[in-house]
């Protein structure tokens, strides 16, 4: 690693998307090091199956993760979606949600990909929805989603069928993880891709009196910086969506994500 790179821990599991990140940062001259903070199992698949063979009772289905897609693939036991599904309204949030629900799922095509959120989705969903309301939207979650789309969607006049598929924990291997990306040279910055992630890193450096302050805490997305701050901890700045090039355009000018969120909260005064 050449002397010039700074580090960035990014707490993120490796996937598909990996490649694309690694390459990215590296081209800018940081150094990326990936951190799986979580777990994830599921549950009531047998649920979510019996829905999922019922197109025509919903209006459409809605992916806040690609757990949440891969959470219906398991469900469907390596057997196809059915037909249906492609002609509802269907919405994804973030780009790598909206590629895995388009190859794992026969080609499903998702709208909002650009949201990159769950509350600016929520308002695409209201804003560009041209379907009957009386119908409920399919929602595959976690136990730890929160409830800022759902409430959106019903306050809007949305019937919303939730369905809890999955579980998210800390990984078991974290510690380890973390142990040896510490080591690493000219580590500067820290991000953090959800507020999961956070909590469980956080139980680390409380377990090993570790100040995280010491480094930059990046936040992808305006609930990860939520979460940081609850814990009493500065962000350095704020990713406005979960990609590689939005997460790169906040490390070489995180002035201008400060801007904005000194906005954001002006205008909410």
């Amino acid at each position: 690693m050449s002397s010039q790179q700074r580090t960035v821990i990014i707490f993120k599991k490796e996937s598909e998307s990996t490649d694309v990140y690694a390459e990215t940062l590296l081209g800018h001259n940081f150094q990326p090091l990936f951190v799986p903070t979580l777990s994830f199992g599921y549950k009531n698949l047998e649920q979510l199956r019996n829905k999922l063979r019922t197109p025509d009772k919903y209006a459409g289905i809605i992916f806040t993760s690609p757990r949440c897609v891969e959470a219906v693939g398991e469900a469907l036991q390596l057997g196809e979606l059915p037909g249906g599904w492609k002609l509802l309204h269907n919405y994804a949030v973030g780009e790598v949600t909206h590629n895995l629900a388009m190859s794992m799922l026969q080609q499903l095509f998702t709208h909002g990909k650009q949201t990159g959120n769950a509350r600016n989705l929520a308002d695409f969903i209201v804003d560009t929805f041209d379907g009957s309301r009386n119908l409920p939207l399919l929602l595959p979650c976690g136990n730890l989603a929160t409830d800022t789309l759902l409430s959106k969607l019903v306050e809007n006049g949305f019937c919303v069928d939730a369905c809890e598929v999955y579980e998210t924990k800390c990984n078991p291997q974290l510690a380890e993880c973390m142990e040896r990306a510490l080591k690493a040279e000219n580590i500067e910055f820290l991000a953090f891709f959800s507020p999961s992630g956070v909590n469980c890193a956080y139980e680390y450096f409380k377990a090993h009196n570790i100040v995280p302050d010491q480094w930059k805490l990046v936040a992808i997305g305006p609930s990860t910086r939520r979460a940081l701050e609850s814990l009493g901890l500065k962000v350095f700045c704020t990713a406005e969506r979960p990609t590689v090039e939005h997460l790169v355009k906040v490390l070489l000018n995180p002035q201008e994500s400060r801007e904005r969120l000194v906005r954001e909260r002006m205008d909410l005064a």
